[in-house]
């Protein structure tokens, strides 16, 4: 059974200021939580970050910048149109498969649609720690809820600082 999560929505602004919003201010938008942060109830910072020659979706701990969790790196960053990055839970165990996130960004009138696909869920274990104990027709909706929650989230971001770099 395929458990992909698809989620789309529609922000107010142009593509490039999606892309910049989901990129730049990933901390100022990214919800907060042990549940939504990559290093649990200790103070972070959520970015892309660049090692080695390589994207990688992070959080930094804002009292200890050498402690850094990785959620995954970037696949494809291709600015206005499309980011992708594997996706991996810190608390599961090292042999779990990585799973992949890739987010469209299309122009659609005087705004952008953004459509968010989460794949290879199906491949976690039933003692994954995101599963928390759910069967796939469980756990899809919750992770399906999980994405809907952050780009809801992006999009109050974007509604916040409003739509300046577009020009549309």
């Amino acid at each position: 059974m395929s458990a992909k999560t698809f989620v789309a929505l529609r922000v107010d602004c142009d593509t490039q200021t999606a892309f910049d919003t989901f990129t730049n201010d990933i901390d100022l938008w990214w919800k907060q939580g042990p549940r939504n942060r990559l290093i649990g109830n200790r103070p972070g910072s959520m970015q892309f970050g660049e090692r080695d020659g390589a994207r990688y979706l992070q959080e930094v701990d804002k009292r200890r910048p050498d402690f850094i969790v990785d959620a995954g790196k970037v696949t494809a960053w291709e600015p206005a149109k499309r980011l992708g990055f594997e996706w991996r839970w810190p608390t599961a165990d090292r042999n779990e498969p990585v799973t992949h996130v890739d987010i469209r960004f299309a122009q659609s009138g005087d705004a952008t649609r953004l459509t968010l696909t989460h794949t290879g869920l199906e491949a976690l274990s039933a003692a994954h720690p995101a599963r928390n104990g759910l069967n796939d027709n469980r756990f899809k909706p919750m992770m399906t809820h999980y994405w809907q929650a952050h780009l809801i989230s992006l999009r109050n971001r974007i509604k916040i600082t409003g739509c300046q770099d577009a020009d549309i």
